[in-house]
């Protein structure tokens, strides 16, 4: 058989990259990773190409790990999709396996799998479909390459590549069932998720220096990770899962991101564990089919509100409560309260028609919603009415344009190019705030404001409408935010991440 070399499409733009990630004894773990693809023989050779136009020090920094690895270091274009034909043609390789920085488990039996299908004419593209990008990887010929860099827009990430090339009509094959249910769900919801890597602890327990022969042993893969969660009961989880679609799992798995974002902000945290009810009420706003954060929260309330202006499905919610019901009992350490919860009411309505007393609310929260608000000045005035004393509002929001290809996994901010205006006349379902439009709306109806959290990555547009003209690129170019806001003292500054 022939075997496919690895290429890995990095942009290490600050020290924080997922590509410098590091384990106890210091060694480099991506770099070890690419050299031990080649050492264990599932790769002819390996490469990283680079941006040729990064000069920060983590890029540095990180070729010279590469260097002392043995990976060979191409620099190139900005954008991935034209990097990797761009490196493919230096190196001259007629076809290649894509990596991106947050590979770490990868699987050999698929790996051997994908070259087959290349090198044989199977076809020109594969790559490991349902899986999280710390297991993901894109093998293609140099024809399918090319084809990815006629796409001139934004830099898309490898994971978009299939999506991509299957508009062009490419002949694809999916590498399916290389993670169990139950894999894709934990992962994603405490290990990694949201833009986040594995922790380098985990990586670096599967690239043991002692044990090369066995890096990409799926088995010895799923055992570190069974280890590493911290789940009691994997068996009756994967029971549980193994009927939902990934993209439900996917969901799932935010919900938990979403229910851990909020427990170190509760009102009277950390008073109230240990089975005590800590507060009267919170809201959730567009809860969704799959209200699992607010069905776990309301264990710590009195009585909990699931919002969703849309019809609610019967049935969605049946397993969202089977499903906390199991997690009670297979994951203990997810939520600190050991028992189930008061009164969960799911509601398809808004928070401005229920007509709610002032100051009855001590939490209201909401992920990936107020983007979507056509009037989110008097949503936030409707909030701030009915926030309790002492009260938090805590929002997970995403400010790209909702346009882009493959959009969960792209980063846009084309909407830059034109006025808010411009932008909802082209049918857009975003309301365009930034950050600091928020922030400036709370605080002038007399709430504490502040973004807890803040990942950024410049994407500038090809020209930039004079409306946008006095914000600050922290705010423009900022694609998911963790804004609070409550009354009383002002909460800590949280950490921001631009890359």
């Amino acid at each position: 058989m022939t075997l496919l070399p690895a290429i890995a499409l990095l942009r290490p733009a600050t020290p924080g990259d997922p590509s410098l990630s590091r384990a106890a004894d210091g060694r480099y773990l991506l770099p070890a990773l690419l050299a031990g693809l080649v050492s264990s023989g599932l790769c002819s050779g390996a490469a990283a190409a680079l941006p040729g136009d990064l000069d920060t020090e983590a890029a540095r920094e990180l070729k010279e790990a590469l260097v002392q690895a043995g990976v060979q270091v191409i620099e190139g274009p900005e954008a991935p999709q034209q990097r990797l034909p761009n490196a493919m043609e230096r190196l001259g390789w007629p076809a290649a396996v894509v990596l991106s920085s947050y590979a770490a488990l990868l699987s050999g039996p698929a790996l051997i799998q994908a070259a087959s299908a290349i090198t044989e004419g199977q076809a020109e593209a594969t790559w490991s479909e349902g899986v999280g990008p710390e297991r993901f990887f894109f093998a293609c010929s140099r024809r399918a390459a090319d084809a990815l860099a006629l796409h001139q827009g934004a830099p898309l990430p490898p994971t978009a590549f299939p999506a991509l090339l299957a508009q062009s009509g490419f002949a694809l094959m999916p590498l399916a069932g290389l993670c169990t249910p139950a894999e894709r769900f934990v992962t994603g919801a405490r290990l990694a998720g949201e833009g986040r890597p594995l922790p380098p602890e985990l990586t670096a327990q599967v690239l043991d220096p002692a044990q090369p022969d066995v890096w990409f042993s799926p088995k010895r893969q799923r055992e570190i990770l069974r280890r590493f969660s911290g789940v009691a009961d994997w068996e009756a989880l994967e029971r549980e899962l193994a009927p939902l679609h990934p993209n439900t799992l996917d969901r799932l798995a935010g919900q938990i991101r979403l229910f851990d974002s909020l427990l170190p902000h509760l009102p009277g945290w950390p008073n109230g564990a240990e089975g005590k009810a800590r507060r009267g009420r919170f809201v959730e706003l567009g809860a969704g089919a799959l209200p699992l954060c607010a069905t776990l929260l309301c264990e710590g309330f009195d009585q909990g509100l699931a919002l969703e202006p849309f019809a609610q499905d019967a049935e969605s919610l049946r397993q969202t409560f089977a499903l906390a019901r199991t997690l009670r009992a297979a994951w203990p350490d997810l939520a600190p309260w050991r028992r189930e919860g008061e009164t969960l009411l799911c509601a398809s309505s808004r928070l401005e028609q229920l007509g709610l007393p002032d100051g009855c609310v001590d939490l209201i929260y909401s992920r990936m919603t107020l983007e979507h608000v056509d009037d989110p000045a008097a949503l936030s005035a409707e909030m701030a009415r009915v926030l309790a004393p002492d009260g938090v509002m805590l929002h997970r929001v995403d400010f790209r344009d909702h346009t882009g290809l493959i959009e969960q996994v792209t980063i846009h901010f084309d909407f830059l190019s034109h006025s808010p205006q411009e932008w909802r006349a082209k049918g857009s379902d975003t309301n365009l705030l930034r950050v600091n439009d928020f922030l400036d709306l709370w605080k002038d109806l007399g709430l504490e404001a502040e973004a807890r959290e803040r990942l950024c990555r410049p994407v500038p547009p090809a020209r930039l409408h004079h409306y946008w003209s006095g914000y600050s690129d922290e705010d423009l170019y900022c694609y998911n935010a963790l804004l609070l806001a409550r009354r009383g003292q002002p909460a800590t500054t949280g950490e921001k991440s631009c890359s």
